[in-house]
C-alpha cells in the first residue's frame, strides 16, 4: 500500500536520508522512530511530498507518487501544531478542505457527522480554536484528517503538545479509531511508548539511516544493532563492554574476573563468545536482572551496593555498583524490584547467561 524504494535526499551537499527502503500493507500503522534530528520528519514531509526526494521512488497503492504534487497523491497529514486556522470555526477547520475541492455539500455532511460522532466534538462545532482546550484542538486536526477519507494518513508527532493524562487517552483513542477504518497510517513521534503502544511496526532511524524496520516485538526484544537496543526501553538497558583472554574476562577495562577467582561466571563469559579476538558490548534489560535462581540454570552472579532508587510507583529501580574483591568499581547494573532497598545496601543478583543480547563492538551489530 506504502512503498519507498531507495529514497535519497541532500540539503546542498549534506545528505540527510540515506537509501531508504521499506514497505507496508493496507491497514498496517507504522511509527518512525528516533531521536531528533535522525531524518524521520524528512522522510514524512518527502512522502507528503512536501519535500522532493533527490532519488528514490514512493508508491501509494501501486502508483508511483513522487513527482505528484502533495495535493495529488491523496493523503491527510496531523501536524504537531494541529495547523488549525485561528479565524475558523471548529466546522470550517474541518471541511475547508473538502470546500475547496468542491465536493458536494450533501456528501461534506455525510463525512462530517461520521468523524464527529466518533470523536465526539459535536459541541464545539460553532467554536474557534482559541475556545477550545489542547485535546480538542488536536481531535479537530484528526478530524480534518478523517473527512478527507485519504489513502493515507501522516501523523507528525501530533501528541508531543499534550500533557501525560491527555496523552495516554488521545494515544487510545487514535489507535482505536485508525484500527475502526482498517487505516494505512505513518507516524512520527521521539516516544518509544507511543510506537511501541500504537505500531504494528516500527521504523526506527538514526542519522538518516534506518536502523531496523520490524514489529514492536522484535525491537524491544531482538534488537539487531546496539543503537536500537540502547534507544529503546525505559528503564534504558543495561550495557557493559566486554573482551576475554585464557585466564580472565575484563569489563570496562577495569573489572577483571579471573579463572582462578570465579571460576563460573569465566565460564559462564567464555561460552558466550565467538570470537575470543574480539571485544564485546553485553547488553540486558533491567527486568532481565533478578535477586533469585533457578537450580537447574547456570547463573552469572554479582555482588553491589545500593547507590540510587528511584520510585516508579509500582516498582522501584535499583542503581547497583558491582563490587569486585569487596571493592567497587565504575561497573554498574539497574534492576526492577517490587520491594524497596536502602542506600549502601549490598544486594547479590543473578542473570540468566541466555537473556543477554551480544554485540561486535566494532559495528555494533547483533550476535545470533
Amino acid at each position: 500500500m506504502l512503498k519507498v524504494e531507495g529514497l535519497n535526499k541532500f540539503y546542498n551537499k549534506q545528505q540527510v536520508l540515506y537509501d531508504i527502503n521499506f514497505s507496508i500493507d493496507r491497514g498496517v500503522f507504522l511509527a518512525i522512530l528516533g531521536p531528533s534530528g535522525c531524518g524521520k520528519t524528512t522522510l514524512l514531509r518527502t512522502i507528503a511530498g512536501l519535500e522532493e526526494a533527490d532519488i528514490g521512488k514512493i508508491f501509494i497503492n501501486n502508483k508511483d507518487v513522487i513527482n505528484l504534487h502533495p495535493s495529488k497523491r491523496n493523503i491527510a497529514m496531523v501536524f504537531q501544531s494541529y495547523a488549525l486556522y485561528p479565524h475558523m470555526t471548529v466546522y470550517d477547520n474541518i471541511t475547508i478542505g473538502l470546500r475547496i475541492k468542491n465536493i458536494k455539500k450533501e456528501i461534506i455532511q455525510e463525512r462530517l457527522n461520521k468523524v464527529v460522532s466518533i470523536l465526539n466534538i459535536g459541541d464545539i462545532l460553532n467554536k474557534k480554536p482559541t475556545e477550545i482546550s489542547g485535546g480538542q484542538r488536536q481531535r479537530v486536526a484528526v478530524a480534518r484528517a478523517l473527512v478527507k477519507e485519504p489513502d493515507l494518513f501522516l501523523f507528525d508527532e501530533p501528541l508531543s503538545n499534550l500533557d501525560a493524562l491527555l496523552r495516554e487517552r488521545a494515544r487510545e483513542e487514535i489507535k482505536r479509531i485508525l484500527l475502526d477504518l482498517n487505516a494505512t497510517t505513518v507516524y512520527v513521534t521521539h516516544d518509544q511508548i507511543e510506537a511501541l503502544t500504537m505500531a504494528d511496526m516500527i521504523l526506527v532511524m538514526n542519522k538518516g539511516k534506518i536502523m531496523q524496520f520490524d514489529t514492536p516485538e522484535n525491537i524491544y526484544n531482538k534488537p539487531l544493532n546496539f543503537f536500537t537496543a540502547s534507544f529503546v526501553g525505559i528503564p534504558q538497558i543495561n550495557y557493559f563492554y566486554l573482551k576475554s583472554n585464557e585466564q580472565s574476562v575484563i569489563i570496562n577495562d577495569s573489572f577483571e574476573i579471573t579463572k582462578n577467582e570465579n571460576l563460573q561466571n569465566f565460564s559462564e563469559f567464555q561460552k558466550l563468545l565467538k570470537n575470543k579476538a574480539k571485544e564485546y558490548i553485553f547488553a540486558i534489560r533491567p527486568e532481565k536482572v533478578s535477586l533469585t535462581k533457578s537450580q537447574d540454570l547456570n547463573f552469572i552472579t554479582f555482588e553491589g551496593i545500593v547507590k540510587l532508587v528511584e520510585n516508579l510507583g509500582n516498582q522501584y529501580l535499583v542503581n547497583l555498583s558491582i563490587l569486585n574483591n569487596e571493592n567497587l568499581t565504575n561497573f554498574n547494573l539497574r534492576f526492577l524490584i517490587n520491594t524497596n532497598f536502602k542506600r549502601n545496601e549490598k544486594v547479590t543478583i543473578y542473570i540468566n547467561p541466555n537473556n543477554f543480547l551480544i554485540y561486535y563492538k566494532d559495528t555494533e551489530e547483533l550476535i545470533d
